[in-house]
């Protein structure tokens, strides 16, 4: 008996997530479908302001001294530009647009900030996350369809 031969995966199975997406839900209840954003690109291209770097972000998750709260808030705004940045590069469906007209857009302020920092969370990480994601949250939900709790019930 012969080994199998191991053979590269076709290029179109590389690309499909980075192009189709992955329907995930969110934690305000609304699903969207989300690609992964390659954070290396994006700073590559110029697009990510400087908060990118370590000290930076250090930062943001230390005790500021009251002299340095200009800072901080500097810091957290371009936190916050960081978070719009990618959300607007990884909603395929809705697509974010300054102005929505149609059932397939949203402005950028209709996403729930909570919503934003989930997707900022899978959208940087590997392709594989989202698909592995969203299989997690399927077998979770599948519990929930059968009218099983995770919790006793009230007394």
């Amino acid at each position: 008996m012969g080994k199998a031969q191991l053979r590269p995966t076709p290029a179109s199975r590389w690309r499909k997530v980075r192009r189709e997406g992955v329907v995930i839900p969110l934690p305000s209840g609304n699903a969207a479908r989300i690609r992964p954003v390659a954070l290396d690109v994006l700073l590559a291209g110029g697009q990510i302001p400087d908060i990118l770097s370590p000290l930076a972000a250090k930062t943001l998750w230390t005790e500021i001294e009251l002299d340095q709260i200009g800072n901080v808030m500097e810091l957290a705004t371009g936190m916050a530009d960081l978070v719009n940045l990618v959300c607007r590069a990884a909603f395929v469906e809705p697509r974010i647009v300054d102005e929505p007209q149609g059932d397939d857009e949203v402005a950028i302020e209709d996403i729930d900030f909570h919503d934003r920092a989930a997707v900022f969370q899978l959208a940087i990480g590997p392709a594989r996350d989202l698909e592995l994601f969203r299989q997690r949250q399927a077998k979770r939900m599948a519990a929930l369809h059968r009218g099983k709790d995770d919790e006793p019930a009230a007394e």
